[in-house]
């Protein structure tokens, strides 16, 4: 398994705390059986810009819990990048980064609006040759109340990344519900725990990949296949979305036939 979202790296953002959470946090995924670990510090201009503006920090922190940890599980820079008008830019001068030092970016959107000029963002990245990927698009109110949206920003190339903690009802039964859709419109293209601690928002996966097979077997194949290929940077084949119209079949699980003892004994 592959988790594309995690504020792992320490004392940078809202994410771990130190050194000795970072380590504990790692512990968790590979438990949960994750191969593959992107390391993903929050940038948000004016707020969160240490990931980036302290560099050398960032390599040596890397570094020390690649050591630690000596290739039982692979760890991946990466930033998550609040969406904003000088994005482009920051990345084409290397100010900013994606996975693994590559054209595929984790962006956000806050989790209220729709910005109106991400779209043409989204449209140059793409000319650019930069692959977008959407962070937690079911957390989003504006994405919530018009789904249209994002069949939109799918047309614009964008994939969408999601929550392992949204599938556990963790951000409430509204929220869950719109990811477990999202999934049978083949809307997600990516999962990450986006585990902030060890504890509350920890680094929790399985279930959602669980869920997703559950729900839409091809989509998780498809999630299974492209995973390794996104924390590296390349570029992948998704599968096409369905309307959001299109009445969705959830399966039922089969029932077991009752043999006769069951009977007898009422």
């Amino acid at each position: 398994m592959v988790d594309l979202h995690a504020h792992v790296l320490f004392d940078v953002d809202d994410g771990s705390e130190n050194m000795e959470m970072s380590i504990r946090m790692i512990e968790q995924s590979m438990k949960e059986g994750v191969k593959m670990l992107a390391l993903t510090p929050h940038h948000i201009r004016d707020l969160y810009t240490d990931a980036m503006d302290r560099k050398e920090e960032y390599e040596e922190k890397l570094g020390f819990l690649r050591e630690k940890f000596d290739g039982k599980i692979e760890l991946v820079p990466a930033l998550e990048i609040m969406i904003d008008e000088k994005i482009m830019s920051d990345l084409e001068e290397g100010y900013l980064m994606g996975y693994n030092r590559s054209k595929t970016v984790l962006v956000e959107f806050n989790l209220k609006d729709y910005p109106l000029y991400s779209e043409n963002i989204f449209y140059n990245l793409k000319k650019k040759g930069y692959q977008v990927l959407l962070a937690h698009p079911e957390r989003n109110r504006a994405l919530m109340e018009d789904p249209e949206k994002m069949y939109h920003l799918r047309d614009l190339g964008v994939l969408f990344q999601l929550n392992a903690g949204s599938l556990l009802g963790q951000f409430g039964e509204k929220i869950q519900s719109f990811a477990r859709e999202l999934i049978m419109k083949n809307l997600i293209h990516g999962i990450g725990s986006d585990g902030h601690n060890d504890q509350r928002r920890d680094m929790r996966i399985r279930h959602a990949y669980d869920t997703v097979k559950e729900l839409n077997e091809a989509l998780y194949e498809n999630i299974m296949e492209n995973g390794p290929r996104l924390i590296m940077g390349e570029k992948v084949e998704v599968l096409p979305y369905k309307p959001w119209t299109e009445p969705v079949k959830v399966k039922k699980k089969k029932k077991k036939k009752k043999g006769l003892l069951s009977f007898l004994k009422h």
